[in-house]
């Protein structure tokens, strides 16, 4: 019951610390393992399949750091481009500010142990799988209207 108290408050700051949006998930709940996709500025809980409220995650998607992947049109061309994203874990007292990178050019990879641009903290791996829309030579990109597809593991 102390548990429930405690924990109660914390996801409410979590999701007001997320300037909490609809995300692509009606339910806003996912499991640990499950790829997802989440807007700009929006949040989802991560949990594993029982309902102990002590293994639920609070993800959110804060910002697009920079973005010079290059245009989709001269991939060929663009060793090295890449962009980078925040994102906002939250879970019991702890919280913490991931920087993720993906690179330009590239077909979605696979999370493990292997990837290079993942990151392991508060005992989950999350991995960058892709970042919507990907830049074409004409049209910039709005904020708003990115969205990254993630995927949380436990280690």
């Amino acid at each position: 019951m102390k548990t429930n108290i405690l924990i109660i408050p914390i996801l409410i700051i979590a999701i007001i610390a997320c300037n909490k949006k609809e995300s692509i998930n009606n339910n806003n709940i996912i499991h640990f393992g499950d790829s997802f996709i989440l807007k700009m500025n929006g949040s989802i809980n991560v949990a594993s399949s029982s309902t102990n409220n002590d293994s639920i995650l609070t993800v959110c998607f804060k910002k697009v750091i920079s973005d010079s992947r290059c245009p989709s049109t001269s991939c060929s061309l663009c060793y090295g481009s890449a962009a980078n994203i925040q994102i906002l874990l939250v879970q019991k007292k702890d919280t913490s500010n991931i920087y993720l990178i993906i690179p330009g050019c590239s077909s979605e990879p696979v999370c493990n142990e292997y990837y290079y641009y993942r990151k392991d903290t508060l005992g989950y791996r999350i991995c960058l799988l892709s970042l919507d829309p990907y830049p074409n030579s004409n049209t910039p990109i709005k904020a708003q209207d990115y969205s990254a597809k993630l995927k949380i593991s436990k280690l």
